[in-house]
């Protein structure tokens, strides 16, 4: 079972959806929980921050931004959960490729934060 005291980024341009990322985080009992709205900022923020895991929302995401953020997965080597709202076969084989912990389609919600994090650790 992860430790509550785990460092968890959470990267999403959208406020609203990142809450939802955050209020199940909280509400499982973690606190140190850092939010970024600006994707363009992510590989400074990772380096500063350093956190334990990172879940990332990309809502409707183009190939370039998918792209940009396997590669990103690839080079930290951290556990990283990431939402995404649709998807097709060849995007979830290259998130498998580039070590994405969970890539979950169309399944944001509160109450599913929790699991899918001890998934992203365990795996």
């Amino acid at each position: 079972m992860p430790s509550p005291d785990l460092s968890i980024l959470i990267i999403d341009e959208n406020r609203i959806r990142a809450s939802i990322i955050e209020d199940g985080l909280r509400e499982a009992g973690y606190v140190r929980v850092a939010v970024i709205h600006d994707v363009n900022e992510v590989a400074r923020t990772i380096q500063a921050t350093t956190p334990d895991v990172i879940f990332i929302d990309l809502e409707n995401p183009k190939r370039d931004t998918l792209e940009h953020f396997f590669s990103l997965s690839r080079a930290i080597q951290r556990p990283i959960a990431m939402f995404v709202d649709r998807s097709d076969g060849a995007m979830i084989e290259k998130a498998v490729e580039a070590g994405v912990s969970a890539y979950v389609v169309d399944g944001l919600k509160k109450e599913r934060v929790k699991p899918i994090l001890d998934m992203a650790i365990s795996r």
